[in-house]
């Protein structure tokens, strides 16, 4: 019997609305011609709904009172159960989540037989819930890590410029305070370009400054900007590049070498080798950047193009988390993608695919 119900549950919850009700209605219906049947049976068996060959007055009432109570009550607890209550259930749970409780979802598997269009419904709005809930987490580690990345240059820049002031000092302690200062002063500079580079590129769903781009030469010349920046490092590049063009924004892309071989170089120990190739494969260009820094683990790799996110918790790394979220997304609006193969101790490597 177990099984009988619950085949006829599955049933059901693929049916759609106007079936379902479609049924419900030809059950009604059929429910009371069932019923008029037995009361004009019985009527006529003791005799009050005839009189001498006619139907009486009161017979009829009788038939016709008996027919409309019984759709009333069939249609209201056909629309109350079918319709009415899943949503109010949906109309609470939106309550709650535009008070702010992003937790809330719809319970749709205690609901047995409600119409797909229904769980469909209910299905996006569990989705959305969700979806805001990311959105608030990124939201808050937003807030938390902006104020960290903007707050300590600031209080590094104050402590050594009243060291300055108020301290006779030698020339070698006050060159490598205004060092501290001028790189500090740099950091934030470089925080707030990245900020409004990020807020302008999520604000884009289409590329309007497209023309063909050099993609061999653009990585070639950020090869030597990283190589002057990263000089005390004693950095050797292993450049291959073939030569290929790319329809798209020459400043964006720009910023995509600039950031993956910036962050290369970053990571890589004193006289690291850091491989940059370039080909075409099926029409597509694929240029990779290969490190020997420490790596990342698997929960690291997942997070790292998200905004702020930094594996190094500790901060002592130069950076504030924004290059490669800001990579990804102008990766996205040339419709190619960004990806990473990395592991713990074995280096990382970064690929940028693009339409060709």
């Amino acid at each position: 019997m177990k099984k009988v119900l619950q085949r006829i549950r599955e049933i059901f919850s693929t049916l759609s609305l106007t079936v379902l009700l479609t049924l419900n209605l030809f059950f009604i219906v059929f429910l009371m011609m069932a019923i008029v049947t037995l009361i004009v049976y019985f009527g006529v068996d003791h005799g009050f709904l005839f009189a001498d060959g006619h139907v009486t007055v009161g017979g009829g009432l009788v038939i016709m009172y008996s027919a409309c109570i019984l759709v009333a009550i069939s249609m209201v607890v056909m629309i109350r159960l079918v319709i009415i209550k899943p949503i109010k259930m949906t109309m609470d749970a939106m309550d709650t989540l535009a008070r702010g409780d992003f937790s809330v979802r719809v319970d749709i598997e205690s609901e047995k037989y409600l119409p797909h269009e229904i769980k469909d419904f209910a299905k996006s709005f569990n989705k959305a819930a969700e979806e805001l809930s990311g959105t608030e987490i990124l939201r808050k580690d937003f807030i938390n890590n902006f104020s960290h990345e903007f707050k300590t240059p600031i209080v590094s820049i104050s402590g050594f410029a009243d060291l300055l002031l108020d301290v006779e000092l030698p020339p070698e302690d006050q060159k490598e305070y205004l060092t501290i200062i001028r790189d500090e002063s740099r950091r934030l500079a470089d925080l707030a370009t990245n900020i409004l580079t990020l807020s302008r590129i999520e604000s884009q769903a289409i590329l309007t400054d497209k023309e063909p781009v050099r993609i061999d030469e653009q990585i070639r010349q950020s090869v030597l900007v990283t190589g002057q920046k990263w000089r005390d490092k004693d950095l050797d590049f292993k450049v291959d590049l073939a030569e290929a063009e790319c329809l798209g924004s020459p400043s964006l892309l720009k910023e995509v070498w600039l950031n993956i071989l910036d962050n290369a170089a970053k990571f890589s120990p004193e006289g690291g080798v850091i491989g940059v190739t370039l080909h075409q494969k099926g029409g597509r260009l694929i240029a990779a950047v290969t490190d020997q820094g420490p790596g990342m683990d698997e929960k690291t790799a997942s997070h790292i193009f998200e905004q702020f996110y930094q594996g190094d918790t500790s901060h002592t790394t130069q950076g504030n988390g924004l290059g490669l979220a800001m990579v990804k997304k102008i990766v996205e609006l040339h419709e190619g993608v960004i990806s990473v193969d990395t592991a713990p101790g074995k280096g990382s490597c970064f690929s940028v695919e693009l339409g060709g």
